[in-house]
């Protein structure tokens, strides 16, 4: 519980309506997308401005009370729940997009803006903003900073990581610093910026983001191929590169099981519902012709290599049809179970075949529906464990064992455990296995050196 002092100095600091200690008002701040797990928090602080949010953390690191840093609550592995009480700092309210600097191509941003808006207002300035996770419409920025966010493209354009050029940030006990900024080259001294990338709220708050910008492609088609297996499907997609030299923006991949789940979601029947496996390819450019050209050669080569037919959408609506499928897999496995374990493994790309091998065996073992789905270009993929009508203690037991199995074989295949969501509260466990002693080792010192009190977003990534 935090104390009468602190709740009334918060009030001062935030006024009565950007304030919440009502449990009922709370209770949306007590889960993020994570299934069947919340905490609630003591209270909820919705700040404005950089100022408030410095006083804040100031205010707590005085009465050593914890933070826990919010964005649009759309994370998968517990990083937004307020573990062990404390407040909630969301960052909701802080949804202004500063600036559109045309000449630095750059734009400046507050951490609650919506990744998509974002992307749709620098595209009416005939600029881009590449990096796209599946919950573009619905995450924020300051989130996707937090736990360096991928997505679609990331195969050919990079991750969050690739497009922030700088940072404002509080830092504990309540101090900003500006990191980096509108320049693309700084070597001036130890970098700190990239340090707070992908550091999941446990070493400050982000209040300012200025992201680097591209000129926006002029043309985008993509191709939807239906194979009769996973591995043909793999295998095929990934000798694009090498045997057409083109070099698609994405490359995602589709288990067989999961069309049908989605023509259910969506109310319409998609695509090569009966395959064992569906690839969805995109190329971007702003040659038509060249372009044209490209969606011929891999059309073909995709053809060759064994795919059952090929569909080529080179309208904006027939993309979005396409698209819109392909965003709403998570939505569609949960309507068929509510809850789900929603792992993110990467792995070298070559190594996929296996790692796929590997899960249907691990799922045959188990007797757990496990369905795969992901980014084939850059080898992060998407693996979940359906519940469908387990008993609490079986699911809960088949669960933990399943997922060691399944994140221990990314690892001995030379991958990580986690490609996009992040460690957060649930993967903490497993953090020993995926870097190794030495390397938590030297991530606690500089978490110490930060945060002495252990107060930013606690019970995160470290076991």
């Amino acid at each position: 519980m935090i104390s009468e002092r602190v709740i009334t100095s918060l009030k001062k600091i935030l006024g009565e309506d950007s304030f919440i200690i009502s449990p009922d008002d709370m209770e949306k701040y007590s889960c993020d997308e994570t299934p069947e797990i919340s905490a609630f928090p003591d209270a909820v602080a919705l700040p404005k401005n950089p100022s408030q949010v410095e006083k804040i953390v100031s205010l707590c690191y005085e009465f050593s009370v914890p933070i826990t840093p919010r964005g649009a609550g759309t994370g998968v592995v517990g990083g937004a729940l307020p573990v062990g009480g404390g407040i909630v700092l969301s960052l909701e309210r802080m949804d202004k997009i500063v600036d559109v600097d045309r000449k630095n191509l750059v734009a400046v941003v507050q951490p609650g803006v919506i990744t998509g808006e974002i992307q749709r207002t620098v595209e009416a300035e005939g600029l881009f903003y590449p990096p796209d996770p599946a919950s573009v419409d619905s995450c924020s920025i300051g989130g996707n900073v937090a736990t360096c966010a991928g997505g679609m493209k990331a195969f050919k354009y990079g991750v969050t990581r690739n497009f922030v050029l700088g940072l404002d940030v509080v830092f504990p006990p309540g101090v900003s610093v500006k990191l980096r900024g509108k320049m693309i080259k700084n070597v001036a001294g130890y970098d700190l910026m990239n340090l707070f990338i992908g550091s999941e709220g446990t070493l400050g708050i982000a209040t300012e983001i200025t992201l680097r910008l591209l000129p926006k492609p002029k043309f985008s088609f993509d191709l939807l191929a239906g194979f009769s297996s996973v591995y043909d499907a793999v295998r095929s997609t990934l000798s694009i590169i090498p045997k057409t030299r083109v070099m698609p923006a994405a490359m995602e991949f589709m288990q067989g099981e999961i069309a049908p789940m989605v023509s259910r979601h969506l109310g319409r029947k998609v695509p090569f519902v009966d395959a064992g496996a569906q690839i969805l390819v995109s190329l971007e450019g702003s040659d038509r012709k060249k372009l044209e050209e490209e969606l011929m050669t891999v059309g073909e080569h995709l053809l060759d290599a064994g795919a059952i037919d090929v569909l080529a959408a080179t309208s904006k609506f027939d993309s979005e049809k396409l698209w819109k499928a392909r965003r709403s897999i998570r939505d569609a496995i949960r309507d068929i179970s509510p809850d789900i374990s929603a792992q993110d493994v990467s792995v070298p790309p070559s190594k996929i075949p296996e790692l796929m091998q590997k899960i249907a065996k691990i799922s045959d073992e188990e007797n757990v529906k496990i369905v795969g789905f992901g980014h084939l270009g850059d080898g992060n993929m998407h693996i979940d464990l359906l519940r469908e009508d387990m008993e609490d203690d079986i699911w809960r037991t088949k669960k933990e064992k399943t997922e060691l199995k399944i994140l221990s074989a990314a690892v001995e295949l030379g991958g990580s455990i986690t490609g996009e969501h992040g460690i957060g509260f649930i993967k903490r466990k497993y953090l020993d296995m995926a870097i190794g002693g030495e390397n938590i080792r030297i991530m606690r010192a500089v978490k110490d050196a930060i945060d002495p009190k252990g107060l930013m977003n606690p019970h995160k990534i470290f076991p």
